[in-house]
């Protein structure tokens, strides 16, 4: 259809993005509860406390967010299915 077209190089193949290696990390409530540890080795309860209340503020923050969004996702389907 284009005789004066010139021909387009093929793409190169697509080589993968480099994969590193991820770390084994220590799982589990024992290194949960290394971050709450004091430096002598004792649970500081303070720490405990302050990083439960900001969970639980944003968990306050956020949740109406995730409920309106939910809702407004399953309302255009509302009456497909009624």
């Amino acid at each position: 259809m284009y005789p004066m077209r010139p021909r387009q190089q093929p793409m190169p193949p697509r080589i993968p993005p480099h994969v590193r290696p991820q770390q084994k990390t220590p799982g589990g409530i024992s290194s949960l509860l290394t971050t709450f540890r004091t430096p002598e080795g004792n649970l500081d309860i303070e720490k405990i406390q302050v990083t439960a209340q900001q969970a639980k503020s944003i968990y306050s923050q956020v949740s109406p967010l995730v409920t309106k969004f939910i809702k407004n996702k399953r309302a255009p389907y509302k009456n497909l299915f009624s």
